[in-house]
């Protein structure tokens, strides 16, 4: 029996697997630690990475296990109810917040951290539920910590401005003593001293956006958010956290400043969070947009994602015809790409574990079960799937093709049977991008942390953040073509599994 890594090195070990998404690797490491090898600082420092690339389910998990322990520093309930919060788990974030606020003295450092995320917790039941009381909760928490002027007092300040203009345009009467534009210019003042005396922190930047929003001033914003986007210190913690508030408080994804930032930041949290991002957030990608960002001359990429997001309009959700329960995703592409004989109109491809007409397969539905529903579509089209075209059992190609009568606007998956070179060691890795339906939700693409590992005929080998759903989802290349039917995750190996469609074109 093995030996536990000693704290340093599970430190570096847990690093290493969060820099390169392995987050089944992670979710292994934490959940077997043994929480009395580590000292308070060795614990914090692990909670910190956790959080800081937003794993707030291992989170929760280890900052029970050092809890259990009898670790009893404040920042061990202050880091599970930032875990809870981020899981939508409010109420029992509550209760630990509670704890945590009768736990830390007036002076402990944890305590500005520990009110602030009493005021996140109603802020987050506002937006959820929108009840005033949550409302007056939040602002009443986040006046206080802003009055006690402890730690970095301004992130308590402009989540009090923007709860209060969040109020204004809700027509929430709320008890606050001073207005919204008085917080923020106090805060953008600070700001600007603190800029010419000892230089800015990325928390500085975010805020001072923010604090820019609260008074009009949306070139300014536009400004401090160019620099806070591109900041060393931004990870997917800060991003992840602005562009909730953006989206939540601020709302402004419908107006002419929401459709400069916001794709922007997507864009910027998906290169940091390692993982998945909503096909939906992809609705309008627009240059411009990043023009006003990093100029016209820097982000030359921005056609590829548009490309990218006209793509996701053939992929669908593979559900029961009658409860409407997802069961996987499928994709379209055109019939003679697999087989002349089949001609150019539509097909429909998915695996023989979520279709087929055989018991061996063990799939959830038979082909007169079975629907496909194109979520990126307008109307979000519903289409019955038609005549079996090919099979091939699961323990084999896993493949289940058909027939499928879709609008002519339905976009063809392009398709490759050239297969991506695996990289020789050392050089940049081959990224691959997996669109689908991960536990039947929204349609997500895997943007990142996406590397060809390689082959073992007939089936291709990748590291991506996929989740069960994603059964049935096309694999793609650099060049956006499908060259791959993912069709599940290979745990002894630690990687994910496609069938290579130049092996099914071959079964055909």
């Amino acid at each position: 029996m093995s030996e536990d890594p000693s704290p340093e090195i599970f430190l570096d070990q847990l690093d290493d697997a969060l820099q390169a998404c392995e987050f089944d690797r992670v979710g292994e490491m934490t959940a077997s630690i043994d929480p009395g090898l580590f000292s308070v600082d060795q614990a914090t420092v692990a909670l910190n990475m956790l959080r800081r690339k937003r794993r707030f389910c291992e989170l929760g998990g280890m900052a029970n296990a050092f809890i259990a322990s009898g670790f009893d520093a404040p920042v061990f309930r202050r880091q599970l109810a930032q875990a809870l919060i981020d899981q939508h788990r409010l109420d029992m974030a509550w209760r630990v917040l509670q704890v945590s606020d009768r736990q830390a003295a007036d002076d402990d450092p944890e305590r500005p951290e520990i009110t602030g995320l009493i005021g996140r917790t109603f802020k987050q039941k506002y937006v959820e539920g929108g009840e005033a009381a949550d409302l007056q909760k939040a602002v009443s928490a986040y006046q206080s910590g802003w009055e006690r002027r402890q730690g970095d007092y301004r992130w308590h300040g402009i989540n009090l401005a923007a709860l209060l203009k969040r109020a204004e345009r809700d027509h929430v009467n709320v008890d606050a003593p001073v207005p919204a534009s008085t917080i923020a210019a106090e805060i953008l003042t600070e700001i600007q001293r603190k800029r010419r005396n000892m230089g800015l922190t990325v928390w500085d930047y975010g805020t001072a956006m923010e604090a820019s929003f609260a008074l009009g001033q949306e070139q300014d914003a536009v400004k401090w958010a160019s620099q806070y986007v591109r900041h060393p210190g931004a990870d997917a913690f800060e991003l992840g956290g602005t562009l909730r508030q953006l989206q939540e408080v601020w709302e402004i994804d419908d107006s002419d400043l929401g459709r400069q930032l916001i794709p922007v930041f997507q864009y910027e949290l998906l290169q940091r969070d390692g993982g998945r991002v909503s096909a939906n957030a992809m609705l309008e990608i627009k240059k411009d947009a990043f023009e006003a960002i990093y100029g016209s001359e820097a982000y030359v990429r921005i056609e590829w994602l548009q490309s990218l997001s006209g793509i996701t309009q053939g992929v669908a959700r593979v559900h029961n015809t009658t409860t409407g329960e997802p069961f996987g995703t499928g994709f379209v592409v055109r019939g003679s790409d697999l087989c002349p004989a089949w001609g150019d109109a539509p097909v429909f491809v998915t695996n023989a574990h979520v279709v087929s007409d055989q018991a061996a397969d063990e799939s959830p539905l038979g082909p007169g079960d079975a629907s496909a529903e194109f979520t990126r579509m307008p109307g979000r089209p519903k289409a019955a799937l038609g005549e079996k075209l090919f099979h091939s059992p699961k323990v084999k190609l896993d493949c289940w093709i058909c027939r499928i009568v879709l609008p002519d606007s339905t976009p063809r998956l392009g398709t490759t049977f050239y297969n991506p070179l695996v990289p020789a060691s050392g050089d940049r890795p081959q990224r691959i991008y997996v669109i689908g339906h991960p536990k039947g939700g929204d349609l997500a693409i895997s943007m990142y942390g996406n590397d060809l590992v390689g082959y073992e005929m007939p089936y291709v080998h990748y590291k991506s953040p996929t989740e069960g759903g994603s059964s049935g989802s096309p694999v793609l290349n650099r060049s956006l073509k499908t060259f791959a039917l993912h069709h599940k995750t290979r745990e002894a190996l630690k990687v994910n599994e496609g069938v290579l469609l130049e092996q099914i074109k071959q079964g055909i």
